[in-house]
């Protein structure tokens, strides 16, 4: 179990999550790693705030990882996107931050999940030096031994190329937000989060492959990102690691939940849960997946998202957004894809 990781983290004003997962990776106990921070050109002041933490000038609040400060200040080194997606520092130099632990990216723009993700993950092929890639979602907090015991799964067999960790609700640390991944429901063009609202009593505690890792914590081998490719950013939000975890096992990779490795999710920080926008991503982004994996079943497809968007969600006393369900639909028959416009 040896290769450098790459661990990486994209932020879009969220520092104080972002800060806190931060804490908690640099006490983990894998010795191998170096972090990266995409940040998709956040208007609070992420970046110095993030700064601020590596100099020790911040201080974490967290309940789960305490802080600390006898691990700061941190080194670090800032690139643009070029330079970034080129590998280079500022005068052309291969490895440019290998005394660098921290490497902060300013992408330049709100490219989405995938979008600001893919700078990362061009970085750290270009670097040359990781063997792996860890993207963590900045929402997160990770026990110390993690990230060790995802390299334990993810090397037990040859054709695992991707792994996934036991993600718990950061505000009911012993309850499930899933099981490493999700099962795909073709016929409802949707996807269940395994294990989903079920306590941490041992149900989870077996190894199982899902039909996607969720892009919360997901490990992948260097030679899957070269074979598959990066997230497609069509997608922009919501859908992207579903996208990519289908073209991962249709290469003849395997999926796997490593159980042992505990991560606490504060789910849905950087979007809000069941917000309008979601639900048009959801909506938009499931017709395109739908489109592009399970094409015979794409006429279903509207019936399944109006009972789900509308009937179910009046059922349940939740929002509706019925107007966010007819946008998706209407974009994507105009095949509009990436981000929503700003007069929507």
């Amino acid at each position: 179990m040896t290769g450098k990781v790459c661990i990486l983290i994209l932020n879009w004003n969220n520092w104080q999550d972002t800060v806190e997962c931060l804490e908690s990776v640099y006490q983990n106990s894998y010795p191998d790693y170096q972090v990266v921070v995409a940040d998709n050109a956040s208007a609070d002041g992420s970046i110095d705030k993030i700064i601020e933490w590596a100099e020790g000038r911040l201080r974490t609040s967290g309940t789960i990882v305490p802080y600390i400060s006898g691990n700061k200040p941190i080194p670090y080194n800032i690139y643009d996107r070029e330079a970034a997606e080129r590998g280079e520092g500022k005068n052309g130099e291969r490895y440019p931050d290998a005394a660098f632990p921290l490497s902060i990216i300013h992408t330049g723009a709100n490219l989405g999940y995938a979008g600001g993700n893919n700078v990362g993950l061009r970085f750290a092929l270009k670097r040359c030096d990781f063997s792996y890639v860890w993207i963590l979602n900045n929402d997160t907090v990770i026990q110390k031994d993690a990230l060790q015991k995802l390299m334990v799964c993810l090397e037990h067999e040859d054709n695992i190329g991707a792994a996934g960790s036991k993600l718990l609700y950061h505000h009911q640390p012993d309850t499930l937000h899933m099981a490493g991944g999700c099962r795909i429901i073709p016929w409802m063009g949707n996807a269940s989060m395994i294990g989903e609202g079920t306590k941490d009593d041992g149900r989870w505690d077996a190894p199982l492959e899902p039909d996607y890792i969720s892009g919360a914590s997901l490990l992948v081998k260097n030679k899957v990102l070269e074979n598959v490719g990066f997230m497609d950013e069509r997608y922009f939000m919501y859908w992207e690691d579903a996208d990519w975890g289908e073209r991962m096992r249709r290469s003849g990779c395997r999926l796997i939940y490593c159980p042992a490795s505990r991560v606490w999710h504060k789910e849905g920080a950087s979007a809000g849960r069941l917000s309008s926008s979601a639900d048009y991503y959801w909506v938009r982004n499931g017709l395109y997946f739908m489109k592009k994996f399970y094409p015979a079943l794409l006429p279903l497809m509207p019936f399944s998202y109006f009972f789900k968007y509308t009937l179910l969600r009046f059922v349940k006393g939740q929002p509706l957004h019925f107007s966010s369900f007819l946008a998706g639909l209407r974009d994507f028959l105009k095949g509009k894809t990436g981000p929503i416009s700003e007069s929507e």
